[in-house]
């Protein structure tokens, strides 16, 4: 059931110039607040099943992880994450290429300002391994290569 509600959500973010600032804590509100660790567990997995075969939605689903991961209080990850390891580093590799893809077809009919989309670009880049970087750290996984 969760595996669905998150495609459900995920897909509803493409049409990112309709969302308002609330859509994640619109999802964690519905979804995550209150879970059990007997539920959060097997979301995890589901968010890292979802995350390998549609990384466009990293940023958003590691949101969602490290809201799953405060509300259970664990650090450890399920073993999916380890068996996929080299498909999350290979995400993490991608992170620049992807958000320059990603924003670019955001503002590719808007009249936008290249030099404001660049920066936007590099901003993206920089939240995006930022919140990478808090994945890696609080974890159970040995993430170097």
């Amino acid at each position: 059931m969760f595996k669905e509600e998150l495609m459900k959500f995920l897909l509803s973010t493409e049409s990112f110039n309709k969302l308002d600032e609330s859509y994640m804590s619109d999802f964690d509100f519905k979804h995550v607040q209150g879970i059990s660790y007997e539920q959060g567990y097997p979301m995890l997995i589901d968010c890292c099943e979802v995350w390998i075969q549609y990384p466009e939605y990293t940023w958003e689903l590691i949101d969602i992880m490290g809201s799953i991961k405060n509300m259970i209080s664990t650090n450890t990850f399920p073993d999916i994450f380890i068996e996929n390891k080299q498909n999350i580093l290979a995400i993490y590799f991608d992170t620049e290429n992807r958000v320059r893809t990603l924003i670019s077809r955001v503002h590719e009919s808007d009249n936008v300002d290249e030099k404001l989309i660049e920066s936007s670009i590099e901003s993206g880049i920089k939240d995006e391994k930022l919140m990478f970087a808090g994945l890696f750290y609080r974890s159970n996984i040995n993430w170097s290569v």
